[in-house]
């Protein structure tokens, strides 16, 4: 099904709550998080998760379940760990800490996504007639968003701070058809405004993920 790309919202983690620790990651189809005591999580919750396992580490994901009380057990909805060659069992330990608020970013103009293509090593040999490639890495992924300007406007200063500090803030996209993509970003604004003669001001949001976003359908 065609999604047109009205009614798109986008936001930026504002606001989060304290680390929680984690004494284990499970290898699994949906990992699963074991803590010692009560993390204070609710199902549909996003985290934002510190993780010994690279794949896992600054990754945004949701609550898909919550059961135990001691150990607490935890399910990341969607988030598959049971490759032990990319997560090496037992070492995954780490913390979350829950997005508790996100502040919309309005009056976008444009979106536009680039990077995140496979990569490719040659390993043609000299007596090969046909070129050999294998893959390696997938380039980064890069967001700019083009606004009208106004610096009044609530989420300014949340991404200037964020941009700032050169420290990561959750992004959360919001598409008509009801699914929601989820990531973590360093984020840069342009302070002095796009002037073009007879138009409206605009500026620039930049944001390099910090890790592999997470879509989900609904």
């Amino acid at each position: 099904m065609i999604t047109l790309s009205t009614r798109t919202l986008m936001f930026i983690a504002s606001a989060y709550g304290a680390n929680k620790t984690f004494s284990a990651a499970s290898n699994a189809s949906q990992c699963e998080l074991s803590f010692a005591s009560d993390p204070s999580l609710a199902i549909g919750d996003i985290v934002e998760i510190s993780s010994g396992w690279g794949r896992l580490n600054n990754r945004l994901a949701r609550v898909d379940s919550i059961s135990g009380s001691g150990p607490y057990l935890v399910v990341l909805e969607d988030i598959d760990t049971s490759d032990t060659d990319v997560y090496p069992a037992g070492t995954g330990t780490g913390t979350v800490r829950e997005v508790s608020s996100w502040t919309e970013i309005t009056q976008k103009k444009t979106i536009s996504a680039s990077g995140g293509e496979q990569q490719f090593a040659d390993i043609t040999a000299i007596e090969d007639e046909t070129e050999k490639k294998i893959p390696t890495i997938r380039s980064a992924v890069s967001v700019s968003v083009e606004v009208f300007d106004d610096p009044t406007l609530a989420y300014v200063p949340v991404v200037k701070a964020a941009a700032d500090a050169s420290r990561v803030a959750g992004v959360k996209m919001s598409f008509p058809n009801g699914s929601k993509l989820y990531a973590n970003a360093y984020w840069s604004m342009q302070d002095v405004p796009n002037i073009a003669k007879n138009e409206a001001l605009t500026t620039k949001i930049d944001m390099s993920y910090a890790s592999a976003p997470k879509r989900y359908a609904s």
